[in-house]
């Protein structure tokens, strides 16, 4: 059954039913939060189209992990900013913790939005709707360095996590919105500042030609409209934020 088309349940703190999630990942969607405008809510969809993580086929199911996205966001997060604090806010949502949603369990985290008060758009957006690449070197560059000299470690570096925010003098700032966390079996680089900053630096080297490529094959609209997540683009750019 679809999340959102389940019989109503008013007995939570939060009810989003009611409000079109602003964004559909593979895993979760994404709504504003209806307290405050300037937050989101993540919830794992529970839907049959969801996108489920590979599983070693060996291990009997009754011992294969859970993976719970929200768990795994909120646990690498705080681990960032408890190691180099407000700063991470920089590049990186804060996050407020769990709650209680008519959908499931949520997670609250900053919501990224443009100045004239619109949600920030993907690069994987804006790139297939024009904008060049060169665009958004500068705030590439100024991501990049922020990431390894933090050594902020991170799964594949994505253009539909990056969310791009249009600042008041034109400029671009980048956020990364999922996909932190090392994936590695051991993970060595948790421990190693020096082979934490060697393997972020290559996933960010290994970003910027994926994101030309991107612009010479942008993703067509009709791909959108039939993926089961939205290949990264909002699905509406919420209220003016007050």
């Amino acid at each position: 059954m679809d999340i959102l088309n389940q019989p109503p349940n008013d007995s939570f703190e939060v009810i989003l039913r009611s409000h079109k999630p602003f964004g559909i990942g593979g895993r979760r969607l994404c709504f504003v939060d209806p307290r405050n405008d300037h937050r989101c809510i993540k919830v794992l969809r529970q839907d049959e189209r969801r996108t489920v993580r590979s599983q070693t086929h060996w291990i009997p199911q009754r011992w294969r992990r859970v993976y719970d996205n929200n768990a795994h966001e909120q646990r690498e997060l705080a681990t960032v900013f408890k190691r180099i604090g407000p700063n991470a806010s920089q590049c990186l949502p804060r996050c407020y913790g769990p709650i209680e949603t008519d959908l499931g369990p949520g997670l609250v985290l900053d919501l990224i939005r443009d100045h004239d008060g619109k949600i920030s758009r993907s690069l994987r957006e804006l790139v297939s709707i024009g904008y060049a690449p060169t665009t958004f070197r500068a705030a590439f560059e100024t991501f990049a360095e922020f990431m390894v000299e933090n050594s902020i470690l991170s799964r594949a570096i994505l253009d539909h996590n990056l969310a791009a925010q249009h600042r008041q003098d034109g400029s671009w700032h980048l956020f990364l919105i999922d996909g932190l966390g090392d994936p590695a079996w051991l993970p060595f680089a948790r421990f190693s500042r020096h082979l934490a900053q060697a393997k972020i630096k290559r996933k960010l080297e290994a970003f910027w030609p994926r994101l030309e490529r991107l612009a010479d094959e942008p993703v067509a609209p009709e791909t959108v409209a039939n993926s089961n997540w939205g290949q990264g683009f909002l699905d509406h750019r919420g209220d003016q934020a007050p």
